[in-house]
């Protein structure tokens, strides 16, 4: 099946949902795909930042303005649209939450971030499932930043049927040739198509985002010139890629868990 990855590299101003649609509406006010299915993915957090002392004078935004905006945005473009923002947990924490809106405005799938990263623990409680959304003719994962460091978390989402792994991220210098070669690894490993949007621009506290947002192959081609420049990045595909692509190396067929159950250790 055709599909459209929409990748939208954008700085997010933090504490300023206002502004933050805005801008994201702005840089999609021309935007046109003819493909049958499009994936709008904007960056982690877009709406809100990372100003955790913002959270609490703003509110959560899912279920809430964000949730709204993704909706309002899906149906503008007749689209699947993906972006994170925060939701309230039983106590004073927050999860930091991805919503998938239909091209109906629906919202059709929700992902809690399991990994929080570092400090984050501090604001966010972590998730305790992965997700799966099951559309007719693609199967997409859902994965937020940080996670993209835990190959097995992939690796399941991929053994259940993942063809496409969409990711949502803020990711900061210096750590750009982590993120190029995470996604990369993931996109080979586990032969399916991996479309990640960053952050770009400044931080509140003097953090720089890199972009480098990409769609990657099965066979581990970047289809996007990858960069740092505020912009939207589209590229079309086809999940025959991915079938082809195992029946050619027979990763898959190939798997021994029982050979993974015990590690022989030897000492010299």
């Amino acid at each position: 099946m055709e599909f459209a990855t929409t990748l939208v590299q954008m700085p997010c101003k933090e504490g300023d949902p206002d502004y933050n649609f805005a801008r994201a509406r702005w840089l999609l006010e021309n935007h046109s795909t003819n493909t049958p299915m499009e994936f709008i993915v904007l960056p982690e957090l877009f709406a809100i930042g990372f100003r955790h002392a913002d959270y609490p004078k703003i509110g959560p935004g899912i279920p809430g303005r964000t949730t709204q905006f993704l909706q309002d945005l899906a149906e503008e473009h007749s689209a699947y649209t993906i972006g994170t923002g925060i939701e309230s947990a039983d106590d004073e924490l927050f999860y930091n939450t991805l919503v998938v809106a239909s091209p109906e405005g629906k919202i059709v799938a929700q992902y809690r971030k399991i990994h929080p990263f570092q400090e984050e623990k501090d604001v966010f409680r972590g998730g305790e499932s992965l997700a799966l959304l099951d559309l007719e003719g693609i199967v997409v994962g859902l994965e937020i930043c940080y996670d993209i460091r835990f190959p097995e978390a992939t690796r399941k989402l991929a053994l259940e049927g993942a063809e496409l792994i969409v990711i949502p991220a803020a990711f900061p210098d210096p750590r750009s040739e982590h993120w190029n070669a995470l996604l990369l690894g993931r996109a080979i490993e586990n032969q399916l198509f991996v479309a990640a949007t960053n952050r770009v621009g400044y931080g509140f506290d003097g953090k720089t985002y890199f972009g480098h947002s990409q769609t990657i192959d099965p066979w581990g081609v970047r289809l996007t010139r990858i960069n740092s420049a505020e912009r939207v990045i589209t590229d079309i595909s086809d999940t025959a890629m991915v079938r082809s692509v195992r029946d050619q190396i027979t990763c898959y067929q190939d798997i021994a868990p029982s050979g993974y159950d015990t590690v022989k250790r030897f000492k010299a």
